[in-house]
């Protein structure tokens, strides 16, 4: 049996200085008869010259390691010989910097190295581990890429904040498993000048939120903001929420624009919560609502992008190919709710050029299985 390259076996780079975890990487992915182990690095030298050497399918790597760490090794092959990099470490724990500068730099995904101190069995670590390998394996070169950090001033920021006005477009963007890559490149490559709204909803724990604000506000050009103890919503701004909590936008007496949320709790409500968001930015924003379905499993937003289109919005999908998981905008685009299919690498250019864009009411085609080229 093979997997999905071109009827060929994966071939597997494993980055590790550790010889003993280096061995158990190898066995673990040699397990499964659909990847091949091509070669073994100890360090990020090695790693650089082997894949320009041997251009691996995918590369495990550590972060710490002697002459070359983990992350100076995954800046220089996103630049030399991109190929699609899974960082696995134990530094790279949820929330953590680590995790936030691995999936900037252009890593697709950040695993733990498997232990026995895990609450998880050896076994379903290692399984883990094989199903991460395989769906970088599937998403190719093309979308493994180093977005360099925008040049700013701390005192850009803010330059365009005030209340929302007739030409401010607000954006919904929903994030589930393998989609986090995609928003730590997408929020730092906007610039400063970005006039809109955009919420970030995340299928991600509570605790998990704070510390990707924080990150995000410092190597961003525009405000990043936690919806927890907002105000009213100011254009130009970037806000991040966890599905969890029930957010959506509405408008006050005075007709200014807040969030309106609720606590929740379990996975039930979490396709529930996105299809209430969007909901709400179809009926706070009309025409001028863009929603985004990114990569993650399950099928949530549907409802929801169909009442942005029907308000004369634009429903956007994450492009299948540039998905570590596919399920949620595979399912948008098999209901038909959605106007353009947009890799998550042009994603940021199609924000900025949304002012230039031309009124989406009555021109929206349907596209499906074209992709947009970021110019609005």
């Amino acid at each position: 049996m093979v997997d999905i390259i071109n009827g060929k076996k994966i071939r597997a780079l494993v980055v590790d200085d550790s010889v003993l975890m280096g061995i158990q990487i190898t066995k673990i992915l040699s397990s499964d008869e659909r990847i091949e182990v091509v070669g073994r690095a100890k360090d990020g030298f090695e790693a650089v010259e082997m894949v320009e050497r041997l251009d691996p399918d995918v590369v495990t790597l550590d972060v710490e390691m002697p002459r070359m760490d983990g992350m100076t090794a995954l800046k220089h092959i996103m630049v030399r010989h991109p190929v699609p990099v899974i960082m696995v470490s134990s530094l790279t724990r949820e929330g953590s910097r680590a995790t936030f500068d691995a999936l900037r730099f252009g890593a697709l995904d950040v695993v733990a190295k498997p232990s026995r101190r895990e609450t998880e069995s050896l076994e379903a670590q290692a399984e883990d581990i094989i199903i991460r390998v395989r769906q970088a394996a599937a998403i190719g070169t093309n979308r493994a890429r180093y977005r360099r950090k925008p040049v700013r001033t701390i005192a850009w920021k803010g330059n365009k904040a005030g209340p929302p006005d007739g030409a401010t477009r607000f954006v919904g963007i929903a994030v589930g498993g393998g989609g986090y890559s995609s928003l730590l490149q997408l929020i730092p490559s906007l610039r400063a000048d970005f006039p809109h709204v955009l919420v970030a909803m995340l299928q991600v724990s509570d605790r998990f939120i704070d510390p990707l604000v924080s990150y995000l506000e410092g190597c961003s050009a525009v405000p990043v903001r936690s919806v927890r103890n907002v105000g009213h919503v100011e254009r130009g701004h970037c806000y991040v929420c966890c599905a969890h909590d029930a957010t959506t936008l509405a408008r006050d007496a005075s007709g200014n624009v807040k969030f309106e949320k609720a606590p929740a709790s379990g996975d039930e409500f979490r396709d529930g919560a996105i299809d209430a968001m969007f909901t709400s930015l179809a009926h706070t924003a009309g025409r001028r609502a863009v929603g985004i379905v990114m990569s993650g499993s399950g099928r949530a937003g549907a409802e929801g992008m169909a009442a942005i289109r029907r308000a004369g919005g634009v429903a956007l999908v994450q492009s299948l190919a540039t998905c570590m998981n596919p399920s949620m905008p595979r399912s948008i685009l098999l209901k038909g709710a959605v106007d353009k299919v947009v890799a998550d690498y042009l994603l940021a250019d199609y924000l900025m050029g949304l002012n230039h864009a031309r009124a989406a009411s009555g021109e929206n085609t349907n596209p499906i299985g074209k992709t947009a080229t970021g110019k609005g």
